[in-house]
């Protein structure tokens, strides 16, 4: 068995039985899955916007500030932009349904220990950016994996999807469409404003597999995560977030 079909087999097994735990907890229990779209979904959506811009940004600008790539061009394709936006949105959404309410939300409910829920799934999330990857290192595997705790983090601070959605889409198109990197191993989104030449040890820049492969991105994940947490603090009004949301709301 190649080691692409054996994360898929295990990635197949944990959302199974995580995603069945999930949807029995709301199906018997109204546990919510986290889908509510009733108030805060746009504050949530804004607040991931920023954050995964900014780290992105910075993630970009040490790239640049500490090796010798540069850009060259620049030039908007705005078919690309278009397109690229669509796809990019689509797949925030999609994987944080996947991973985030489906699988760390089941396996929060399995085990009782968010913290371990959030290890397990994020551990599945990075080794899922193995497959299919060429260019995948050590260090992305790594990257992915924490941003996986990235992403569950604001899933768990807010009980819903919405602001993990806005993390996860600012930080592939700042990466991608507008700053011109891969996006963990793909180009097709690449390119639609700036574009780059990649030079250094590829352990600062990601080489071909993009910002992601840097050891910089997990620096400024850590970041994004710290960001996140104090986004969180304390709701409009001075309430405290909680971590869960109405069950009239999913």
């Amino acid at each position: 068995m190649s080691a692409d079909t054996a994360i898929s087999v295990l990635f197949l097994i944990v959302l199974a039985v995580s995603a069945l735990a999930a949807l029995h907890g709301r199906v018997r229990r109204g546990v919510p899955l986290g889908l509510g779209v009733r108030g805060g979904t746009g504050r949530d959506l804004a607040a991931g916007l920023a954050i995964g811009s900014a780290g992105m940004a910075a993630t970009v600008a040490a790239v640049v500030a500490l090796t010798p790539t540069a850009f060259h061009d620049v030039r908007l394709d705005a078919a690309k932009l278009a397109y690229a936006t669509a796809v990019l949105a689509v797949a925030a959404v999609g994987e944080e349904v996947v991973y985030r309410a489906l699988m760390l939300g089941g396996l929060a409910r399995l085990t009782g220990r968010p913290a371990v829920a959030l290890a397990a799934a994020a551990a599945v999330f990075g080794l899922v950016h193995l497959t299919g990857s060429p260019d995948a290192t050590v260090i992305s595997v790594l990257s992915n994996a924490l941003g996986g705790v990235m992403y569950g983090v604001a899933f768990l601070r807010t009980g819903r999807i919405w602001m993990g959605v806005g993390v996860h889409f600012a930080w592939n198109f700042v990466q991608g469409p507008v700053a011109g990197f891969p996006v963990s191993d793909e180009t097709s989104f690449s390119g639609a404003l700036l574009r780059p030449v990649t030079e250094g040890a590829q352990w600062l820049t990601g080489g071909a597999y993009g910002p992601e492969g840097s050891v910089l991105s997990l620096v400024f994940r850590v970041a994004i995560i710290a960001m996140t947490v104090a986004a969180t603090a304390r709701r409009p009004g001075g309430a405290p977030a909680r971590p869960h949301p109405d069950p009239a709301a999913s």
